[in-house]
């Protein structure tokens, strides 16, 4: 695979958007190199994860879920697996499978930790991403909540009227 496609895939993701071009370069370099077969599990729920997944080139299938109320849907090349997973511990929720001949990288949490911790500006640009997705995930709760308050104010209005 070649290292400016590589580069390319990781930049497209909000996770690196705002990096140093050497700084993505060096992630794409040392990125585990991988080639799912059809069928082959990429990922598998349950499973802890130790990095996450770029697909360079191919499609998956996130396979269904009755238990998560999740139906079974195609990921693109250029999609990134088990994002959390690169970061920090983490759990897979879904199995997703190749769906053809796939190839993508592994971004290893342990080789992103150890770039964080020689370049102290990569591990400052992953905490504020991780910030800033909390705040909108903050913001997107806040406004569930206020729907909901609205929706079930004037049933509990009229009742209390009633």
């Amino acid at each position: 695979m070649a290292l400016d496609l590589i580069a390319d895939r990781l930049q497209r993701h909000e996770a690196f958007r705002g990096l140093e071009s050497e700084q993505i370069e060096r992630i794409a370099r040392e990125a585990e190199r991988l080639i799912f077969r059809n069928g082959q599990k990429m990922l598998e729920a349950g499973c802890d994860g130790d990095g996450a997944i770029v697909i360079i080139s191919g499609y998956a299938t996130a396979l269904a879920d009755p238990e998560l109320d999740v139906e079974a849907y195609e990921i693109e090349a250029g999609a990134m697996l088990g994002e959390a997973a690169m970061l920090s511990e983490h759990q897979f929720r879904v199995t997703v499978v190749a769906a053809g001949d796939v190839k993508a990288v592994r971004i290893n949490r342990s080789t992103l930790l150890a770039h964080m911790q020689e370049d102290p500006t990569l591990a400052e640009h992953f905490f504020c991403r991780v910030v800033s997705r909390l705040q909108r995930v903050a913001v997107e709760l806040r406004l569930i909540d206020e729907r909901l308050a609205a929706v079930s104010q004037p049933a509990s209005h009229a009742a209390a009227t009633g």
